[in-house]
């Protein structure tokens, strides 16, 4: 491909990305650094390479099929509807909770860099922009805006990281499995969403479909055309993941080395401060202000795509269970009513709760009690529902797949472990 076609071939990837390089990566990577040093560096290449199967289903069914993943929970077996019927409750729940998370560190990024209002009074206009957003542009929008967030994230982040990068000590941590005393809910925070919450697998499809309408690809059914779609949709997803795990091991390198008694600061309303620290110890005082700049749009870039994501989700969801709700314009009316029902509910526990670590936090260990049941959706859908062998997962894919499985229920139960019972 040219210069140009991979750029116009960037999409749905970039917003995997943007959807990742956000609470994951300015929350939970700079923490696991500051508390742990480069003993979790491991876990951020495990949890990308466990999960790297269940998001790369997504845009393989879509490319594939033209349909998105909500049609194939839609025919697994059992029960009618059931695996659809888990979805939506999981949608629910992390619509609003997630919601909450990334929308009030976005608004405690501003707060921090302005000294003005407040998180929550930044959060909801936060909400209101984004929705005006979503109201005039659509996928155009979402498509252009985050391609040059996460230029500007990768730039900035890139510049500071290499006046540190790391030694052999670190080199050894990203092979060598440990989990320091202490370390365990967050260590269970980063596989539940790093790079995200599985269900952005399902967005993935959504976007991939909507790529292929707007770019005028998707009405060849012929196999050649099928197998081209698939391998644009891969190099395009496989572009977004790598900026994902590049940038969250950057972030706990920068934490490791800069944040170091910062532990406190980094799980309250100040962790943008004492993470700018780390830039400015870098590249001098002026980074401030860049940094800032960099991370309200990651974080701006991640409440949108949660906000679109999660609507959507809802409103092909009920599009999938109810046929008489298919109709464009009643889809458009869920869309809608979730956006504004989520975003009202999720202002009101923001409020509440005020910390937006605390709700970062509380959102991943919601989206990881999730992730063992999709990841089996996701797997089933390829393996069973696509009928050209060319099309499905290697079975190295489905090896890896069955391991993130396993991980990702041993994680859930050793937080919930350490949360009720020890």
């Amino acid at each position: 491909m040219t210069a140009r076609r991979l750029w116009n071939a960037l999409g749905p990837g970039i917003l995997l990305a943007a959807t990742s390089v956000g609470a994951s990566h300015l929350v939970l990577s700079p923490q696991a650094g500051a508390q742990f040093g480069y003993a979790l560096l491991w876990l951020v290449v495990v949890a990308h390479l466990v999960k790297y199967p269940a998001f790369e289903f997504g845009p393989r069914y879509a490319a594939a099929t033209g349909r998105s993943l909500l049609d194939g929970y839609a025919r697994m077996p059992g029960p009618k509807h059931w695996a659809l019927l888990v979805f939506l409750t999981g949608t629910l729940a992390q619509g609003i909770a997630v919601l909450a998370g990334v929308v009030s560190v976005a608004g405690c990024v501003l707060w921090t860099w302005t000294g003005a209002l407040s998180t929550e009074w930044f959060s909801v206009a936060l909400a209101a922009v984004i929705l005006a957003l979503l109201l005039v542009g659509g996928f155009s929008w979402l498509d252009l805006l985050n391609k040059v967030m996460m230029a500007v994230l990768a730039l900035a982040t890139v510049v500071a990281f290499v006046r540190i990068i790391p030694g052999p000590e670190a080199l050894e941590r990203l092979v060598v499995p440990s989990l320091p005393p202490g370390s365990i809910v967050l260590a269970a925070a980063i596989l539940g969403w790093m790079p995200t919450g599985i269900d952005v697998s399902v967005w993935h499809s959504f976007w991939t479909i909507e790529k292929l309408r707007t770019t005028g690809q998707g009405g060849d059914a012929s196999r050649a055309a099928r197998l081209h779609r698939l391998r644009t949709a891969l190099w395009d997803m496989r572009a977004g993941y790598g900026l994902s795990l590049c940038t969250g091991l950057m972030f706990v390198i920068m934490g490791a080395v800069h944040l170091q008694g910062f532990g406190a600061k980094l799980r309250d309303v100040e962790f943008v401060g004492a993470l700018s620290t780390a830039y400015t110890a870098l590249l001098g005082p002026w980074m401030y202000h860049v940094f800032m700049l960099t991370a309200f749009f990651a974080m701006f870039s991640t409440s949108y795509t949660v906000v679109d994501g999660f609507s959507r989700s809802f409103s092909e969801c009920c599009a999938v269970l109810r046929p008489a709700m298919a109709a464009p314009p009643i889809r458009r009316r869920l869309y809608l009513g979730f956006v504004v029902a989520s975003t009202l509910l999720a202002c009101v526990i923001l409020v509440r709760v005020g910390n937006p670590v605390t709700l970062a936090t509380a959102g991943a260990m919601i989206s990881l009690g999730v992730a063992p049941l999709l990841y089996v959706f996701n797997l089933y859908c390829v393996v069973r529902h696509l009928d050209d062998p060319v099309l499905r997962p290697s079975k190295l894919s489905v090896g890896i797949a069955l391991v993130g499985i396993a991980g990702t229920l041993v994680a859930l139960g050793a937080s919930l472990y350490v949360k009720l019972l020890a």
